[in-house]
């Protein structure tokens, strides 16, 4: 390319302050303003919470901008899934009762299942099957944790080929009713672990 156009691209970049990547520019570095700095710690607790904070907050975009559901709707069912796999084997490590059992939700809800009833502070049968039957359905739509990250899986099948609309904020009420559970049994389990009880 011709350098004169090099520089009129480079002049109209700087003035509608349109960013260009540069050499020697960390990715993930401390930042200079801590309101916008992140502390990362080796938490899945704090992973999940992130997960799904951030897939309620994509869904309150998708119903303020719209259009944007279409486009957002791929990350909300990843970070839901991710929220959900990962609140299950917090449950299941911090009671030491399996390792981490993979991708695989119906494994996970299978050793995470018989904790949550033996806590002492479980309440309601019919709810822990309500929470069973989505962690089910989650997992067929999406068995490997690939079918919200990609069109195809790993063996070239079209992932999500069954779906074709979602409502979202529909999605956002029935995984916080589960997270209701969720979070309950984990607070549980932490506090049993803590008293030794």
């Amino acid at each position: 390319m011709d350098e004169t156009i090099k520089d009129k691209i480079r002049k109209l970049r700087e003035k509608y302050d349109i960013a260009a990547a540069r050499k020697a520019a960390p990715l993930f570095q401390p930042g200079a303003d801590e309101s916008c700095e992140a502390i990362v710690c080796p938490s899945n607790d704090v992973r999940a919470l992130g997960f799904k904070m951030a897939a309620d907050k994509l869904v309150d975009i998708s119903v303020a901008e719209p259009g944007s559901a279409d486009y957002l709707v791929y990350s909300i069912g990843y970070l839901y899934r991710m929220y959900i796999e990962l609140r299950l084997k917090d449950i299941v490590e911090t009671a030491k009762q399996a390792s981490r059992n993979g991708h695989n939700l119906e494994k996970l809800w299978r050793a995470a299942k018989p904790v949550m009833e033996a806590s002492p502070q479980w309440f309601d049968h019919q709810e822990l099957e309500a929470v069973e039957e989505k962690i089910r359905e989650f997992s067929q739509i999406d068995p490997s944790s690939d079918a919200w990250r990609y069109s195809t899986n790993m063996k070239g099948a079209t992932t999500l080929k069954d779906i074709h609309a979602v409502d979202l904020r529909r999605l956002k009420q029935v995984v916080d009713s589960m997270s209701t559970a969720l979070e309950g049994s984990y607070t549980a389990v932490v506090e049993e672990r803590e008293t030794g009880a």
